[in-house]
């Protein structure tokens, strides 16, 4: 293959076969971002400039077919181009005049005259890749590269078929990818490649930390085996086969994106400095057999990776885990992939009810306490979970450091005078589910509370009983000062009720609620005042002051 040449040079020969190999990410570009602006740089391109640029890429040649060639930098602008094309070819295959072209088109592109698939993507997506881009036939989308292979197929289609769009211009476009300027290399071993990635990662390549680790991981066996004579082939396989599973499971995570993933396991493996990377490089230099390092780190990443798919699942029946990342994400998810590492969900149970209150209660203290050490206690954390419970439970009456009044800041919090902050939401949810517990009514979900359908009318607000702004209502300025904002004027609510009721006062409002809390406040709709108010914060705060007094759980 030519260092420069062209997209129609490197497709042309007819046996030349392209992959993704499955330790690369799947497809991840965005109809919004990279593609839009993908047909827009096509469209753009100056008539007078002949030649289109798509840059470099590296490909290392298949061991056994001379013929194939596994894409190790660029995958993401080739599969791209695969698509574009594909959409030229449906476009212009049943134009009388045009025929010719399209054959051209899909012999070259799509499937060669021996049947065989010109282009593919990692396997586990190449099958709809193919029933979507090569031989149409209705597949599922379910995961999120599935849902871009798709998403830019319909833009390309789309664009193409706008009435504004000529045929002329469509081949215009074809022909500047076709006959784009490219440069390539093409080597046959993974330690040559490892180097080349690397060396053109060094260059200011826009990467995610994952992809920049991967391929530092695997220039250190480089190195590392270079030194001690060895072939590096093996362990840059170990490495890539565990980087396979990593980006197969990162399609279906939701909860976090890849590098937060890689943040969060290397501050509870190795530490908090720095960025990922950062950390993986400071630990490395110190390590003897670093080849042997680099193997135990991919597999302990590809766990966390799969901890993360789990508590994924968990968290809609298991309330606990739902609570502690709505409370903080952040400071508690290091401290949940170690305890995943080393527990089943049901044997950290009380060591989760923990967490929960500390993470409450520094919210509840709005801000009067900014030092948070679950970060160090992940680290730390060896599997030992009772002498973590015994550490946990000393935190969560106390707080992080000896002279906090962590305890006896959470309940003046509670008695104080305003909570009109977001935070309250999550106390009220709690109490609402007290209330329904007492009346055997079933819980309220996590996922009704936290609003996981997406209905905008159904997201749970934070709404006054009496309200802010009544009409023709002037209030006394003790009354805004101390009881407007009062917890105990506080209610949980829907965006869809809170607009319906709007500025009415209780009396003048007709309620029929699911919510328990807002149903007991019925009966003193017409004589809501302070003391009633008075009276309802003293019950929450009762509620509140046993609920997450951690000497009280089981």
């Amino acid at each position: 293959m030519d260092y420069k040449s062209t997209i129609s040079d490197i497709f042309s020969p007819r046996k030349n076969l392209f992959s993704v190999p499955n330790y690369q990410r799947a497809y991840s570009w965005e109809k919004e971002k990279q593609i839009k602006q993908f047909l827009t740089d096509l469209k753009e391109h100056p008539i007078s400039v002949s030649q289109y640029h798509l840059g470099h890429f590296l490909f290392e040649a298949d061991e056994h077919n001379k013929n194939k060639f596994w894409i190790i930098d660029g995958q993401q602008r080739l599969t791209t181009v695969v698509i574009f094309l594909s959409c030229v070819y449906n476009k212009i295959k049943n134009l009388e005049n045009y025929k010719s072209v399209a054959t051209n088109i899909y012999n070259e592109y799509l499937e060669n005259t021996d049947g065989e698939q010109k282009y593919s993507t990692v396997s586990y997506d190449d099958n709809f890749f193919r029933n979507l881009i090569i031989k149409p036939v209705s597949d599922t989308i379910d995961t999120r590269s599935r849902r871009r292979i798709s998403e830019s197929f319909e833009y390309f289609t789309d664009e193409f078929n706008k009435k504004d769009v000529s045929i002329e211009e469509i081949l215009r476009w074809k022909d500047l990818i076709e006959n784009a300027k490219i440069t390539t290399d093409s080597v046959s071993d993974k330690s040559e490649a490892t180097q080349l990635f690397t060396f053109q990662n060094d260059r200011g390549k826009d990467l995610t930390e994952l992809e920049k680790l991967k391929s530092f991981l695997m220039f250190n066996i480089y190195l590392d085996c270079t030194v001690s004579g060895i072939n590096p082939n093996r362990d840059i396989s170990y490495v890539e086969k565990e980087f396979e599973t990593i980006y197969q499971l990162l399609e279906v995570i939701k909860i976090a994106d890849e590098d937060q993933v890689l943040n969060y396991h290397t501050i509870a493996f190795i530490s908090n400095d720095g960025t990922s990377l950062e950390r993986v490089k400071k630990t490395i230099k110190k390590q003897d057999d670093k080849s042997q390092w680099v193997r135990e780190f991919s597999v302990a990443l590809k766990t966390s990776f799969t901890s993360v798919i789990e508590i994924q699942k968990l968290k809609n029946k298991e309330i606990l885990l739902a609570d502690i990342l709505y409370l903080d994400q952040y400071n508690s998810f290091p401290i949940l992939l170690k305890l995943f590492h080393y527990h089943k969900i049901e044997q950290i149970q009380k060591t989760l009810r923990l967490i929960e209150i500390i993470l409450f209660k520094m919210e509840y203290t709005v801000g009067n306490y900014r030092t948070n050490r679950l970060h160090s206690m992940a680290l730390n954390y060896k599997g030992d979970s009772e002498k973590l419970e015994n550490s946990l439970l000393v935190i969560a009456e106390n707080g992080f450091k000896e002279y906090w009044n962590f305890t006896g800041d959470f309940e003046r919090c509670l008695k104080g005078d305003y909570h009109y902050w977001s935070i309250t939401k999550y106390l009220l949810w709690k109490y609402e589910n007290k209330l329904r517990a007492e009346d055997r009514e079933p819980a309220m979900k996590y996922s009704d509370f936290a609003n996981l359908y997406g209905k905008h009318k159904l997201e749970n607000t934070l709404d006054h009983w009496t309200p802010q702004k009544p009409k023709g209502v002037e209030y006394t300025q003790i009354f805004k000062d101390k009881f407007l904002n009062n917890l105990g004027n506080l209610v949980l609510s829907t965006r869809g009720r809170n607009a319906s009721d709007s500025n009415d006062m209780p009396s003048d409002r007709e309620t029929h609620s699911v919510l328990i809390q807002r149903q007991k406040l019925e009966p003193f709709k017409n004589n809501w005042s302070d003391v009633e108010i008075k009276n309802r914060q003293d019950d929450i705060v009762t509620f509140a002051k046993e609920y997450w007094n951690p000497n009280k759980i089981v």
